[in-house]
């Protein structure tokens, strides 16, 4: 009796494990990331190799599906990109070509906070529509 119980509660478990798809980070937060954020606050010294004052620029960062667009409104410029999230990377690729990959310090329903090293800070906040 105690081996058949043995063995029933061993095919249960292994049927639970095999049943229930692990936890996947990288995808909650492809999920989570969607929609229109705004930028709120930056520590930086430089990006790429222009030195542009995000703090006195409106920028919004709108993530949809694969695709993500920058758009600085003052600046009147626009950056299109596809975007994969990784082990809390976030790599942004133009035409196919790997542009640049940012670390995802903080990703929360109504915070974004991304960071190239420890002198590049970039802190968004969701805009609910």
């Amino acid at each position: 009796m105690l081996r058949a119980n043995k063995i029933i509660l061993f095919a249960l478990l292994t049927g639970l494990l095999l049943c229930c798809k692990p936890y996947n980070s990288d995808e909650a937060n492809h999920k989570l990331i969607q929609g229109k954020w705004i930028l709120v606050d930056t520590d930086h010294d430089l990006f790429d190799t222009v030195k542009v004052d995000y703090s006195k620029q409106i920028t919004y960062l709108i993530f949809n599906d694969d695709k993500c667009s920058q758009q600085m409104v003052d600046l009147n410029e626009i950056s299109d990109y596809t975007f994969t999230i990784q082990d809390f990377n976030l790599s942004l690729y133009t035409d196919s070509v790997l542009n640049s990959t940012l670390h995802i310090n903080l990703l929360s329903a109504d915070s974004l906070i991304l960071s190239t090293g420890e002198n590049s800070l970039w802190i968004y906040k969701k805009i609910t529509r």
